[in-house]
């Protein structure tokens, strides 16, 4: 298949271009001009040319005999009509050039219809397989509470990251001063309409996204590091040994496609999520300064907060 493919491309690579001017000439306003002005040029260009055959013929006679004007009306006009009778003629051949010119247009579609299909199915195939990838339980961040501060009403505290490519924490953590004690999470979830959820497997892509309190709003949350300079997650971060049916490129290509669902819905239903929703899970017990709160993601679409220990 893959041969195949390369040689349509090929073939399509000579193609293209020609389809493309083919439809530019006779789809658009400014072809359709260009057409109009080749055939205003060819018929000043026949018409000069008669009567250019016209005068040598009666300079033949006399270098003083030069055509009237009455007869260079009437060369004129039966050069016109002339071209055009001529044109009339040569309908079979122009309709024949037609078909074969369309036909190159409808060749170059059939050939982008069906590279742009394989690549699709092969996109389709390596979203997939990255999903499989992802299917099991992670540890996002861990909390450590910095200070609980009950006469302002602050808690303050350092997330740190796990990237699971270098199978630790980030070290640099995220420091952040919230006004409020109930610290809430909201995460993203999203739940995929591919194959493995049409046979029972039930596979989601969850993401923390924001942070919030009982005294500040969702919409006014702190928003969590947790992707990369590219925007994707470091808990989708792999090792290359540890990414399987898919190359590492290829892997990380994908990932970036999902963090760009995370941003924009509308393009994620697009392309197969099939429902896209918000779940804000919090720890419930009091937070207490010096405590540790593991964040961990549950692939089946949820966000798990465990009490590490004091540190």
């Amino acid at each position: 298949m893959g041969n195949s493919q390369e040689l349509l491309q090929q073939i399509n690579w000579f193609l293209k271009p020609v389809s493309d001017f083919i439809l530019f000439l006779f789809t658009t306003k400014t072809g359709y001009l260009l057409l109009l002005l080749f055939l205003i040029l060819y018929l000043i260009f026949t018409i000069y040319n008669a009567l250019k055959v016209r005068k040598i013929a009666h300079e033949a006679i006399s270098r003083n005999l030069r055509p009237s004007f009455a007869e260079k009306t009437y060369i004129f006009f039966s050069e016109l009509i002339k071209s055009f009778m001529g044109i009339i003629y040569k309908l079979p051949v122009l309709l024949g050039v037609f078909l074969i010119l369309f036909g190159i247009v409808g060749l170059s579609n059939a050939f982008t219809t069906i590279d742009d299909y394989v690549n699709n199915q092969k996109r389709i195939s390596e979203l997939r397989t990255v999903v499989k990838n992802l299917d099991k339980s992670y540890i996002v961040a861990k909390l450590n509470i910095e200070d609980v501060d009950y006469v302002n009403n602050i808690t303050k505290l350092k997330v740190y990251y796990y990237d699971y490519k270098l199978d630790d924490y980030l070290p640099n953590p995220q420091s952040i001063e919230i006004k409020g004690h109930d610290i809430y999470f909201l995460n993203y979830v999203m739940n995929f309409d591919y194959s493995e959820i049409e046979s029972g497997n039930k596979v989601n892509l969850v993401m923390p996204y924001m942070i919030f309190s009982e005294e500040v709003a969702k919409d006014d949350g702190i928003k969590l590091q947790t992707t990369d300079s590219v925007g994707v997650p470091y808990v989708f971060h792999r090792d290359e040994d540890e990414i399987y049916g898919i190359d590492e490129a290829g892997y990380y290509a994908r990932l970036k496609e999902f963090a760009e669902f995370m941003t924009n819905q509308e393009k994620a239903r697009r392309e197969g999520i099939k429902s896209f929703y918000a779940a804000a899970p919090h720890f419930i017990n009091r937070i207490q300064k010096g405590q540790s709160i593991v964040i961990w993601v549950e692939q089946t679409g949820g966000l798990v907060l465990k009490k590490e220990r004091l540190f």
